[in-house]
């Protein structure tokens, strides 16, 4: 079975172009469950059936993991088994017949758009000798969306300047249009012209940084903990009051676009989501702001006091 499982990883890294981090979470899950046969005794991969995976499920909910955690773990196993029954491995997903729910969805952290302005501006002030990288990073990465493993992959010639868009490589490769906001191009062109240069000759080591757009101090690609890295500093330099990771930037994003009139649709594309329910969880924030709307505008919204 592990060998299953480490040839389905690189088709993950590889093919789908999955991240590090999102390729390691899902090793750890099928890790979990090829530990839990083998302590129940072992199972030859192809005869595992719809009762050992339920056995499996409730050796979750005895370790008390969230019910978003299970869920995200029930998602790894059939998007494994899918995997098996195309190379053949098995001839049915033992996970078929499981239903599991998730009661409550989590609603995304997101920033308002006061507080994204404060993070800017911070960016803006930042005194490290890379910050217009540092400024570049956080223009783009509120402009278009991106996900924190697709900026850090984002090439020079993926965007198109004069046109201002971003040509993005998403989950399954998927390469989607991204329109980038005046102030983000600006500042991208800023960091090319007068800081990329001197960042990628202190690296004559890794030819594939030529192409990449964002390098780190020592001029190798970005990676995803450093961009973590460099806006925990920023925002503890100048002493802002936020809690800030790059997928809390994405997050905001979306529910800035939705709450200022954008489609559903549109903001699904712009955000490479497959499914409109991926999407539709960013609606939380436009709900509660028309609600806010009707009870200032409409003249019966509210009761009116006796005396009125």
């Amino acid at each position: 079975m592990q060998a299953k499982i480490d040839n389905f990883i690189q088709y993950l890294a590889n093919e789908r172009r999955y991240s590090d981090h999102t390729c390691q979470a899902y090793e750890r899950d099928l890790n979990e469950l090829k530990e839990f046969l083998d302590q129940s005794g072992g199972f030859e991969f192809d005869q595992l059936a719809y009762q050992d995976m339920r056995l499996f499920l409730a050796s979750l909910h005895e370790r008390q993991l969230s019910q978003t955690t299970i869920a995200r773990k029930l998602s790894s196993l059939r998007s494994f088994f899918k995997y098996a029954i195309q190379n053949s491995w098995i001839d049915q997903d033992p996970t078929e017949l499981i239903s599991y729910r998730v009661s409550q969805k989590h609603l995304p952290d997101f920033l308002y758009e006061g507080e994204i302005e404060d993070l800017i501006e911070a960016a803006r002030k930042d005194t490290h000798p890379n910050h217009l990288r540092n400024f570049a990073l956080i223009e783009l990465m509120y402009s278009t969306g991106m996900r924190v493993s697709e900026v850090c992959g984002l090439k020079i010639e993926e965007i198109e300047m004069d046109l201002q868009i971003a040509r993005v490589r998403g989950k399954g490769n998927k390469e989607r249009i991204v329109p980038i906001g005046d102030p983000a191009i600006q500042a991208v062109q800023v960091y090319l012209n007068e800081l990329r240069p001197q960042l990628l000759a202190l690296n004559q080591t890794d030819p594939g940084s030529d192409s990449i757009l964002f390098l780190s101090d020592k001029g190798k690609p970005i990676t995803p903990a450093q961009i973590r890295s460099i806006l925990e500093r920023i925002i503890d330099q100048q002493g802002l009051n936020l809690k800030v990771h790059p997928h809390k930037i994405r997050h905001s994003y979306a529910t800035h676009l939705l709450a200022n009139g954008a489609d559903m649709r549109s903001v699904q594309e712009l955000l490479g989501h497959e499914n409109l329910s991926s999407t539709q969880i960013y609606t939380h924030i436009t709900n509660d702001q028309m609600r806010k709307q009707y009870l200032q505008a409409h003249p019966r919204a509210r009761r009116r006091n006796k005396e009125e």
